[in-house]
């Protein structure tokens, strides 16, 4: 009787690589880095006064992190 799925057995399951990619995880630290740094950049300008800078570095993180995001 023949087999329904001939799977030898020196092969490895779909996921024996690991679902964790080294390039998407430096990727996703990166864009933490960027995102607590653009938080402090504002939070650092408004304390200091500067309100239209802080406003400027949101509206210019917010657009990076929409642009990302699609």
């Amino acid at each position: 009787m023949a087999r329904v799925h001939d799977v030898s057995r020196n092969s490895l399951p779909p996921a024996a690589g690991g679902s964790i990619n080294g390039m998407r995880v430096l990727m996703a630290f990166v864009l933490l880095v960027i995102g607590v740094a653009a938080v402090v950049g504002i939070a650092m300008a408004f304390s200091s006064g500067q309100w239209q800078v802080a406003l400027l570095i949101g509206l210019i993180s917010a657009a990076f992190f929409s642009r990302v995001g699609c």
